[in-house]
C-alpha cells in the first residue's frame, strides 16, 4: 500500500477491503517505515480514504516536521499538517 521515495510516500489504494482493514493495514505500514518518516516534511500522493487521511494527519502529526498532500485539481501539495 505505501512505498516511500525520499520525502514522497506513495500510496496505492487496495480493493475489495472495508474502511476498517484498510485503517489497520495503514497503520500496520506506518509502523513499519515509522523511522524513515521521522522529522521529514512528507508529501502524500496517491488515492486514500477519508478514514486513512484522518488516521495518517494523526499518526504522522507525531513522527513528522510536515504533511502535505497531492491535490489533482491543483497538481500540487497541499500542506495540512505541521508544527
Amino acid at each position: 500500500m505505501f512505498e516511500l521515495k525520499g520525502d514522497i510516500l506513495y500510496v496505492t489504494l487496495p480493493e475489495g477491503k472495508t474502511q476498517e482493514e484498510l485503517i489497520k493495514q495503514c497503520k500496520e505500514e506506518v509502523s513499519r517505515i515509522e523511522k524513515d518518516l521521522y522529522g521529514k516534511e512528507v508529501k502524500i500522493n496517491g488515492r486514500i480514504t477519508t478514514g486513512m487521511a484522518l488516521f495518517l494527519g494523526h499518526r504522522l502529526a507525531h513522527i513528522c516536521k510536515a504533511v502535505s498532500i497531492f491535490d489533482p485539481k491543483e497538481n500540487r501539495y497541499v500542506k495540512v499538517v505541521w508544527h
